[in-house]
């Protein structure tokens, strides 16, 4: 996420889907939430694409665009590592989000 604050009403439209939800749901308890990943811890390095696909059921094209979604409006960080692609919870932003809300309704 650059340094312009996303405006609430689009990351309400990200958060409005079940299945985004679910999977940033899930990233609070990785390693119980997702099949287990050949490389990288899910705690520190965050969760591979295609355990994330795996856990959720989804399409991997499907996977990748929700996945792009979340990192847009910054709830999620994404790390690259070869070909791979791992994403964890940004804390701090979900959390600026939640000051949002309370603030401004």
């Amino acid at each position: 996420m650059n340094d312009k604050q996303v405006p609430l009403v689009e990351i309400l439209v990200v958060l409005a889907n079940e299945q985004r939800m679910e999977i940033l749901r899930k990233l609070k308890s990785p390693r119980t939430s997702f099949p287990p990943q050949d490389e990288g811890d899910p705690v520190l390095d965050g969760v591979c694409v295609s355990s994330i696909q795996a856990g959720q059921g989804l399409a991997f094209s499907t996977t990748s665009k929700y996945l792009a979604d979340l990192a847009r409006i910054g709830l999620v960080t994404a790390k690259r590592s070869g070909k791979w692609s791992y994403y964890k919870r940004n804390e701090k932003a979900i959390n600026n989000v939640l000051a949002r809300l309370k603030a401004e309704l």
